[in-house]
């Protein structure tokens, strides 16, 4: 017999499965240059909306490719710390702080790629919709891990009893 997908529980390997799947969202984010369908022509006109100096136009040019660049190392961090705190079973309190880091690590990693698609929205005045599905996606990646680490909270007084 199957369940509804409405009644399913959450599994607890749900946040190493949904980071990997952010990180194709983000990937494919991406390689759709943000959701910038001329990129120069963007270059182009925030550049002719400020009184920059004609040297500083490469500069605009720069941003789409280094932010492209930032985001997939972030998600690639994200994945990495989701996988290195699950790969750890603590079982004293050095390995609980260990993994607990890494989770901390992973929730600050999805802070970053927020913070980048503001930027990019700031930079090149690109429509705000395009970025609420990635958003949501990170906002609920880091509800994932907060509850990981309440589940872990558990094991911690086991493993202040050892002590």
């Amino acid at each position: 017999m199957s369940v509804l997908k409405v009644d399913r529980k959450e599994s607890k390997f749900e946040p190493i499965t949904y980071s990997d799947e952010l990180r194709d969202m983000l990937t494919e984010l991406i390689q759709h240059s943000f959701g910038i369908h001329n990129p120069e022509y963007c270059v182009r006109k925030r550049y002719e909306s400020k009184e920059n100096d004609p040297n500083e136009f490469w500069q605009y040019s720069y941003l789409i490719h280094n932010s492209k660049n930032r985001v997939d190392q972030l998600s690639a961090l994200l994945t990495h710390n989701v996988c290195a705190a699950n790969s750890i079973y603590p079982t004293n309190m050095e390995e609980y702080q260990k993994r607990r880091a890494y989770q901390n690590y992973a929730i600050v990693n999805c802070q970053q790629i927020i913070k980048e698609l503001q930027r990019l929205i700031e930079v090149f005045n690109v429509d705000i919709s395009l970025y609420k599905r990635h958003v949501e996606a990170l906002q609920r990646e880091i509800k994932l891990i907060k509850r990981w680490r309440q589940r872990d909270n558990k094991l911690k007084s086991f493993l202040k009893g050892d002590n």
